[in-house]
């Protein structure tokens, strides 16, 4: 995103990592100059607004859904 649109992110926001469903954070403290972000990895980063170049409002990847095949439970 582009540092005026960092500038507008509110308290609660969602925001992802290259666009990455499964690389998300929120957003926890927002300042004159930069955004604190509590990623969903555990790690919180505080980040310039002229650095959010690689984070996203919106995932551009989709979450992975694997597919489980239920095992048999026919008995001979």
């Amino acid at each position: 995103m582009k540092a005026s649109e960092s500038k507008d992110l509110k308290k609660g926001a969602r925001v992802y990592w290259r666009g990455d469903a499964d690389d998300s954070g929120i957003i926890t403290e927002t300042s004159w100059n930069a955004v604190t972000i509590a990623w969903n990895n555990g790690k919180v980063a505080s980040v310039h607004h002229g650095d959010m170049g690689e984070i996203q409002l919106k995932p551009t990847t989709a979450t992975a859904i694997s597919t489980i095949k239920p095992s048999s439970t026919e008995s001979s």
